[in-house]
This record gives structure tokens, C-alpha cells and sequence, in this order.
């Protein structure tokens, strides 16, 4: 793991906590102990065989962005949904939607964006304390839900450590382009034994500007209409410390409203009271859009030396209510709800025969609920349990992790009810240190996933993309004239199932860094939605397709996309370096690459294209500063009904000022500029690739303060 030089500027004040850890982990240097809040023995990244990347402090809030897929764009084998800006979801080495679990503090975020790009996720990074992102299957903690890797949103709204006094943070920006306004804070106070924490983020954009292109329907337009975002959101928490632990709660109340751009209507006769009317609230002046709010109770507790046996037993535990609302004309279109509770109960576990670990158990409900012309999935809900057991030892230089989790799922919908899934996972790691500067690790995992309800039982139209989506539980049959009914499918749906070997490198002194990783990952049964090259008007037979039908009349025809069953294989590279020049100038550059395809020869679909990326930083006394450009390649390794995505590249820079006379603050002054020189680019992963390329040229400026 790498973190880069406004990260170590911000970690080298840590001095006490540098000192405990030193002790412990002579090998890494001052700014490589951060402990992996997801990981339940207390590694930092240096020690885990799975590849690990944390980004925290400064550099967390240079990247920070509206959408947490948009916030990790640039970090080692992550890339962004991207649907247009309103809505972004982080993709692992080419695997996203329910593959890639998301939680927040180690507990699912409870939202319904691992089912549709167009859904938001709703962490907020403005407020976190750092993002922990591991790559490759994590499924022994986190569940079937993580074959892909888990981002996990670290925050302080239940802290968990003595609060001494007053602390907190405050950020203001401003930005062009879309006429971006945000600020945001959070705060603690406490007395060593009571801690409480608040935070609140606003934040208010219209549509933002692009590069002239052509849209698909031949229209050249600069910017991307209905993309304005208007968000807002807050937590109180507290915690009380006791002698041998501390427990503590927390609520989260989070509203968002966000335009869905792609099958916006009437955008021409919206357009001069969008420019003309001051008054007039984003939502009234856009096309279909989306009202989001959530309601979260989080729970946390630790015990240390509960009883023989255990070092320490941590309870966790959430009460999400979700719901969001696709707005068109004043008139609700559709409804998404989802009710979701989860527990998760850790103890680590004194030495067995020399193996330190920890033995956990999973319990989460999710009843999913949707109304009117997008309900494409029927009101389903979801059962899960799971038992895990990690271990690992340390033989001199030698490391080795070992687990295995056992998962019951089962998914019920209104319609039907499927059988149980059942799902076991184990892993190996192996971390080998050559020397105090490098280390070579091996990490072999099997992960099974059950199916999300989605890839089930999916039948209707989903306008936001553009398609009409039909589940692994119905099939298509040719009819006479060409057109197609939809019958129940007589094909039993499978687990899905992975095999995935990491190879990784890391060598590190005072002046260079590198970090490399090579993956093959073959999957069983792998899940995906496949283009068919035909529309929603050569099928019917289904209920809610010709109930709707009439309602859309002035849409062209959905692409019909079904979910489907093979066996594939991915695997690629990522590769990070660091040389630090002199005591000012240092180089930073990264690459990485998947190739997936399904076994048989055909290619899967929007799957990133590789990636070079290069940063020029400067470090002075009183301020600092980066320029950087990155390159996006031809992606023309398509699957069927798929076009080739050409290159672009999108060229960076920002500016830190620290000023003396706000130094009593802890205040940054800063600038960023993003694709100065306005590049055109079109996101091959992106379900509106023709309609929503990357956002133009834009600069933002803001001050932020540590206290």
C-alpha cells in the first residue's frame, strides 16, 4: 500500500501512536501503520497477503467527490460507474453491482445501488476519516456480497477511542462547470470517558458542462442535461468509555435529490425556465429526477478480555430505512424501498497452537419493495447468515493467513420463492519479507455468491438505462414473425463461484516505492447481463411491460438485456511507483489492466479499459502542489451488441497553500483544476457512454480546517 506525501505529512503528527506501533512492526515505515478498520487483526496494509489500499487525511479530501465511485476513479484497479456525475459506484478489477460489497464502518450501507448504476450509494466521504479498499475476494468477512472486494467507509460518528476536549474538521468549496457549492463538518467533544460526535455536509450543483459530441440521437450539445444534484445529510453520535471497552450509537439522516439523465422528456420547453426562473427549485425545473432519503441507527460496542480465551468480543449492528422516488412531471413514476438490519459479532481469540485469529458470525434481512412503471424487480427479500473463522502466524519473516466462511442465503420474491443457496469460502496468504524493504505475497481464495434478487427476477422496463431487464428466472422464445414471448425459465439458477489466485510485490526504502500485483480470477456460473440485440417491442407476455406501454409512446424501443450464466476468467495487473526525487520534487506514476471474457471466447461487457497515469508533486515549506496526467486506451475488447470506446486522456493539477497566519487553525487553502485541457471522453463502463462523457474542463477552490 502506498499513501502520498500530504497523507505522510499528516500522519508524521501522530507521533504516539507511531511509537506503540513501531514496537510491533519495526519493518514498516512511520507512515504504514494504519490499522485496516475492516480487518479483524488489527493488520495494517504491509501485513496483509491481500492486496490493500488506504486513503485517509489530505488525500482523502483532494479526491473527494460527490459519489464514492467518482472519489476511488484513480486508485489502482478501481474504476467508476459513471453515470453521468449523479450517481458513480466503485468497479474491482472489471466486477461491480453486487459483486463489490460497500459498508460503512464494516456494516452494509443498506441502499439499493448494488442493483442499478442509477441508484446512488449512499456513504458521504466529505465526512469519513478514510477509505479502506480491498481488492480480490474478501468474502470470509463480509459475505458472498464481496467476490469482487469491499470498500469500507471509515467514519468517527461512534468513536471508539478516549475523546479529550474539542476536535473536528470544516471544509467550503466552490467550483465552475457546474456551479458546485459544498461544506461540510464534523465534530467531537468529550472528557475521556463520554464522547459525542455530530457532522453535517451540503451540497448544490446544476448540470455540468462538457466538450461539444454528438448525443446518440444526433443532437451536438456542450453539457449533459438533468445531471444537478442537490444533497444534504447529518449524524449524531455518542459513545461512553468503560475500563475494558466502550459502547455506543449513532443516527444518520440522509436526503438527496438528483436528476436521472437519459430518459429525461420535455427537456426544450423546461430549458428557458431552467435559465430564467432564479426561483425555481432544481427538481421543477428539470426532467425526471430522483428524491432520495435514508434513516440509519448504528450500533458498536467492544469488550476486551471478556472471558478466557478472547483478547476482545466487538459488536456491531445497523437499522437502515431506505426509500427513493423517481420523480417525473410532479408525479411519482416509480418507488424503491429496501428495510435492512444486520449483526455482526467478532471475537478474537487468544493463540491456538501459535495461530492468532478471530471467529465471527453474520446476520442480515433485507426486504426490498418497489412500485409503479420501473418496479422490474418484484417486492423480494433476503435471508443470510454467516460463520467465518480467520487465523494467521507469524514464522520469522514468513506470514500466513488462513479462513473459511460458511454462507445460507435465501431469496423470496412475491412471485416465487427459490431454494436456499448454501456458500463456502476459503483463502490462503502467504507474505514473505525478503528484507525491511521488500516483501512478495500469494493469496488463493475460493468465494461462492448467492444471486441478487435482481439477476433473479428482474422483468421490466428500466428506463434510466435504457434497457428492459429479465432475470435468470424467465427466458425468451422465438415466436413466429420475430417476436418473442417470456416464459419461466427451466434452468436451475446456480451459485456463483470463483477461484481467484494474487500474486503481489512491494519494495520500499527512502526514496522509492513499488507496489505490484498480478490476478487470474476463473469463474464458475459467473452472472451477467447480456446484451440480446433485440427491443422491448419484439417481446411480450409480460403484465407490467404491456401495462406501461403506452405510458412511454414518445421513447424509442429498450434494449433487452438477460441475465445469464457462464463460465468466465478475468485477470490483469496494477502496478503503482513512487521515486522521490529530492526533498521537494518526487514522480508518481500507476497503470493497471483487466481482460475478462467468458471461457467459450466472447468477451463480457463494459469492462474498463487500461490505464497509465503519471503525477509530477512538489513539496515547500508553506505549500505544495501536483501535476498529473492520465491516459484511458482504446477499449475495443467488446462483447456482443458493444462498441469500441476510443482513448482519451485527462490532465490534472492542484495547489495546497498552508499560510502562517492560518496555521493556529490547521487551514489549507487549495485549487484544483480537473481536465484542463477539456478533453472529450466517453466511460466505456458507463450505460450512458454516448450520452455522458466526462465532465470538461473545471477548477475548484476551497479552504479546509483541521482543529
Amino acid at each position: 500500500m502506498k499513501l502520498n506525501a500530504l497523507t505522510l505529512a499528516l500522519l508524521a503528527t501522530s507521533t504516539v501512536a507511531q511509537a506503540q506501533q513501531e514496537e510491533e512492526h519495526e519493518h514498516l515505515n512511520e507512515y504504514e501503520v494504519i490499522v485496516i478498520n475492516a480487518s479483524p487483526l488489527d493488520k495494517t496494509a504491509l501485513e496483509s497477503a491481500q492486496p490493500v489500499n488506504i486513503i485517509s487525511g489530505d488525500a482523502l479530501k483532494q479526491l473527494h467527490a460527490h459519489s464514492l465511485g467518482e472519489t476511488l476513479a484513480l486508485e489502482p484497479g478501481i474504476n467508476n460507474t459513471h453515470f453521468a456525475n449523479v450517481a458513480g459506484s466503485p468497479i474491482i478489477r472489471g466486477l461491480g453491482g453486487p459483486r463489490v460489497k460497500i459498508t460503512q464502518n464494516g456494516l452494509d450501507t443498506g441502499d439499493v445501488s448494488r442493483g442499478s448504476p442509477d441508484h446512488a450509494v449512499t456513504t458521504e466521504t466529505s465526512t469519513a476519516k478514510q477509505i479502506e479498499v480491498l481488492r480480490g475476494p474478501a468474502t470470509l468477512l463480509y459475505g458472498s456480497g464481496a467476490i469482487g472486494g469491499v470498500i469500507n467507509v471509515v467514519d468517527n460518528r461512534i468513536p471508539s477511542e478516549p475523546v479529550y476536549g474539542l476536535q473536528g474538521n470544516a471544509n467550503v468549496s466552490l467550483s465552475n462547470n457546474n456551479d458546485n457549492k459544498e461544506g461540510s463538518y464534523d465534530l467531537q467533544i468529550g472528557n475521556g470517558k463520554w464522547a459525542l460526535y455530530t457532522d453535517a455536509f451540503i451540497r448544490r450543483a446544476d448540470d455540468y458542462e462538457t466538450p461539444s459530441f454528438m448525443n446518440d440521437e444526433g443532437e451536438v450539445v456542450d453539457h449533459v442535461e438533468n445531471t444537478f444534484v442537490d444533497a444534504e445529510g447529518g449524524t449524531v453520535g455518542g459513545s461512553y468509555q468503560f475500563d475494558d471497552g466502550f459502547f455506543g450509537v449513532s443516527y444518520q439522516g440522509l436526503y438527496q435529490e438528483y436528476g436521472v439523465p437519459g430518459h429525461a422528456h420535455g427537456e426544450e420547453e423546461h430549458e428557458d425556465e431552467h435559465e430564467h426562473g432564479e426561483e425555481e427549485s432544481h427538481a421543477e425545473a428539470s426532467g425526471p429526477y430522483a428524491n432520495l432519503e435514508q434513516e440509519r441507527i448504528q450500533l458498536a460496542g467492544q469488550w476486551r478480555n471478556p472471558f478466557s480465551g478472547f483478547n476482545r468480543l466487538d459488536f456491531r449492528g445497523a437499522l437502515t430505512d431506505y426509500q427513493h422516488q423517481e420523480i417525473e412531471e410532479n408525479f411519482v413514476s416509480t418507488q424503491f424501498e429496501n428495510k435492512q438490519k444486520e449483526i455482526r459479532l467478532i471475537g478474537q481469540h487468544k493463540e491456538i497452537a501459535g495461530w492468532e485469529g478471530a471467529v465471527g458470525w453474520q446476520w442480515d434481512i433485507s426486504d426490498k419493495a418497489a412500485f409503479g412503471e420501473e418496479a422490474f424487480t418484484p417486492n423480494t427479500s433476503r435471508r443470510t447468515q454467516g460463520l467465518f473463522w480467520v487465523v494467521e502466524q507469524e514464522f520469522g519473516a514468513h506470514h500466513v493467513d488462513l479462513g473459511v466462511r460458511h454462507e445460507r442465503t435465501s431469496l423470496s420474491s412475491d412471485e416465487q420463492k427459490l431454494d436456499t443457496f448454501d456458500a463456502t469460502s476459503a483463502s490462503a496468504g502467504y507474505l514473505y519479507h525478503f528484507s525491511d524493504h521488500t516483501s512478495v505475497s500469494f493469496n488463493l481464495s475460493h468465494a461462492e455468491r448467492a444471486p441478487a434478487a435482481n439477476e433473479v427476477f428482474a422483468n421490466g422496463n428500466h428506463f434510466a438505462t435504457r434497457t428492459y431487464e429479465l432475470g435468470l428466472a424467465y427466458e425468451l422464445h422465438e415466436e413466429e414473425g420475430g417476436e418473442y414471448q417470456i416464459e419461466a425459465s427451466d434452468t436451475a439458477v446456480s451459485t456463483e463461484t470463483s477461484n481467484n489466485i494474487d500474486v503481489g510485490f512491494h519494495y520500499e526504502n527512502d526514496s522509492f516505492h513499488a507496489n505490484a500485483n498480478v490476478f487470474y480470477n476463473r469463474v464458475d456460473d459467473f452472472i451477467y447481463d447480456d446484451f440480446t440485440g433485440l427491443n422491448s417491442e419484439q417481446i411480450h407476455g409480460d403484465e407490467g411491460h404491456d401495462e406501461h406501454e403506452g405510458e412511454h409512446e414518445h421513447e424509442e424501443a429498450l434494449q433487452v438485456v438477460q441475465f445469464s450464466q457462464v463460465d468466465a476468467e478475468l485477470y490483469g495487473y496494477e502496478l503503482e511507483l513512487d521515486w522521490q526525487l529530492n526533498d521537494q520534487w518526487s514522480v508518481h506514476g500507476f497503470s493497471d489492466y483487466t481482460r475478462a471474457k467468458q471461457r467459450a471466447g466472447d468477451n463480457l461487457p463494459r469492462i474498463p479499459a487500461q490505464r497509465v497515469g503519471t503525477e509530477l508533486r512538489y513539496q515547500a515549506v508553506s505549500w505544495d502542489g501536483s501535476l498529473g496526467y492520465t491516459r484511458y486506451l482504446e477499449q475495443d475488447k467488446t462483447a456482443l451488441n458493444e462498441t469500441t470506446t476510443d482513448a482519451y486522456g485527462l490532465l490534472n493539477a492542484r495547489v495546497n497553500l498552508y499560510p502562517d497566519w492560518l496555521a493556529n487553525y490547521g487551514a489549507t487553502l487549495y485549487l484544483k483544476g480537473e481536465n484542463l485541457t477539456n478533453q472529450l471522453g466517453f466511460v466505456h463502463s458507463s450505460f450512458l457512454k454516448e450520452d455522458a462523457p466526462v465532465t470538461g474542463r473545471r477548477f475548484q477552490a476551497g479552504v479546509s480546517i483541521s482543529f
